[in-house]
């Protein structure tokens, strides 16, 4: 005969019966929280615009000397192609396209439009001088600023900058475009280091998996076009997406909003000649003023004779055209894909004319945002870094307050690393460059506590049995902070109970 076990309470004070429900820290096995995501991007990823400031535009009352800085040393075109590469692989990572756009020169912070100012780029870039020891100063994109200054680079004009060489300005300005999209600095220094890595530790110009996942955490994962969903795919000329409807009444087609989106990745069409044709067909890919794709086109006949093909190679952003003499109802493919190099996905729209008016490039989606008070750093997420008792790693330089000349942000600070990359750095307080931590930012880094429950346990043992909730040698190591970010203290305890 079974016999019903007695409902038995234990007194509350009693340390033997809290055991069960309660949460046991463990050390943890040298895992690493890598990626950091300021809480802050512009609204609109399908297009992010970046502009080079003019020498002589008002940074807070310096002159941005880019263009005399840059040319110092390189043709203009070289250098410009080492700051489009370093946005184009940002673009080849994520759910977002990023855009070279003229610059008037308007002051720095200028009262306007927080993205998509006709008169600038979202992300204005130039230069002026920022100390010794300090490469770079971005401002956090919106909400933390709020106006036009919101994701502006400004490069350290002192510095004798090199291309593949130190300070490399690729991987500079790689680290900076990472910021202005959303990434904050990352600590842990592993091999290779991430683009991310809080201070410049050599030449760094692809991004590591740890920079994608950073990226996709902010914009989300590339997506299809419209003509590469529900199961459709027009990647070879066997599956091209017929695009005779979209003639219109003038003997033209627009097509916006397509994609490369993967690497090696090609799209073909299929059109048939309209009878308003006036004899001649001209087809066009464009991704300038859309994304940093650089295009290639080719076309075909009906039996895939080629006809024609342009391809802007490394061009991060151009229009390419083939033109032929063609019939009514004649019937050919046409294939779109990157050029090669730099820019090998992003968005473009496609462009066909068989009359004879001019035709109108496809205009960029509307991605118009109004200026907004600064909110102050959104939920800033510090680099925090998770890390068994044995491989501590601290945590990574935070946003902070940044005054160049009368233009004030939130701004993260790029400096040259120590010899030890591991230990926190202090950040410099350099004159033009005045520095204060946010209220908002906890003053000290934790590394290395984790919870679990403790196990379960069926039957429940007797009472005899019971042992008090157990803490295993756990290691907690913070850096504390001052208030000027100028004086970084260790303290780390380990404790058994």
């Amino acid at each position: 005969m079974s016999r019903k076990r007695p409902n038995r309470r234990w007194p509350a004070s009693d340390p033997k019966t809290r055991r069960s429900l309660q949460p046991v820290a463990e050390m943890l096995e040298g895992r690493l929280l890598l990626y950091s995501k300021l809480g802050d991007q512009f609204v609109y990823s399908s297009r992010i615009t970046y502009s080079f400031m003019p020498d002589g535009t008002s940074v807070g009352g310096v002159p941005s000397t880019l263009f005399s800085t840059l040319n110092a040393n390189f043709s203009t075109a070289a250098w410009e192609q080492q700051i489009e590469q370093a946005a184009s692989i940002w673009e080849q990572a994520a759910n977002l396209n990023l855009s070279r756009v003229s610059d008037g020169g308007e002051a720095v912070a200028s009262s306007g439009d927080q993205q998509d100012d006709p008169r600038f780029g979202d992300i204005r870039i130039g230069a002026v001088p920022l100390g010794s020891g300090t490469l770079a100063v971005t401002f956090l994109p919106p909400p933390a600023n709020g106006g036009t200054d919101a994701g502006d680079i400004l490069l350290n004009s002192s510095i004798n900058w090199q291309i593949n060489s130190n300070y490399d300005l690729m991987t500079v300005m790689a680290h900076e475009f990472g910021h202005s999209l959303g990434l904050g600095d990352v600590s842990s220094p592993t091999n290779p280091y991430p683009v991310m890595y809080g201070n410049y530790v050599g030449i760094s110009q692809a991004l590591t998996s740890d920079d994608i996942a950073g990226i996709q955490a902010v914009d989300g994962v590339r997506q299809f076009d419209a003509y590469n969903i529900n199961g459709a795919r027009n990647i070879t000329y066997m599956t091209a997406a017929n695009i005779t409807s979209k003639i219109g009444s003038d003997a033209q087609a627009a097509i916006p909003s397509l994609d490369i989106t993967t690497g090696g990745d090609s799209e073909w069409f299929y059109v048939t000649v309209p009878s308003t044709t006036t004899g001649t067909m001209n087809v066009t890919v464009q991704s300038t003023n859309l994304s940093s794709l650089s295009p290639k086109l080719m076309v075909y006949t009906s039996s895939l004779g080629l006809v024609g093909q342009a391809a802007a190679v490394n061009s991060m952003g151009a229009t390419v055209s083939v033109s032929t003499s063609v019939s009514a109802n004649q019937g050919y493919y046409i294939k779109v894909l990157a050029a090669g190099g730099y820019g090998a996905i992003g968005g473009y729209g496609l462009l066909l004319n068989f009359g004879s008016q001019t035709q109108s490039p496809i205009p960029p989606p509307n991605t118009v945002v109004a200026q907004q008070p600064d909110q102050g750093g959104g939920s800033l997420n510090n680099g925090i870094a998770v890390a068994g008792p044995d491989n501590p790693v601290a945590g990574a330089p935070a946003p902070v307050y940044t005054a160049i000349g009368s233009v004030q942000g939130w701004a993260e600070v790029y400096t040259a690393a120590p010899a030890a990359p591991i230990n926190p750095v202090a950040q410099p307080v350099i004159p033009p460059i005045s520095t204060a931590t946010a209220a908002n930012i906890s003053p000290i880094v934790v590394i290395g506590i984790q919870l679990h429950p403790s196990p379960t346990r069926s039957p429940r043992p007797a009472a005899s049995h019971r042992t008090p909730m157990r803490i295993s040698p756990t290691k907690v190591i913070a850096w504390h902070r001052d208030k000027h970010l100028g004086v970084f203290t260790r303290a780390e305890h380990s404790r058994r109970t």
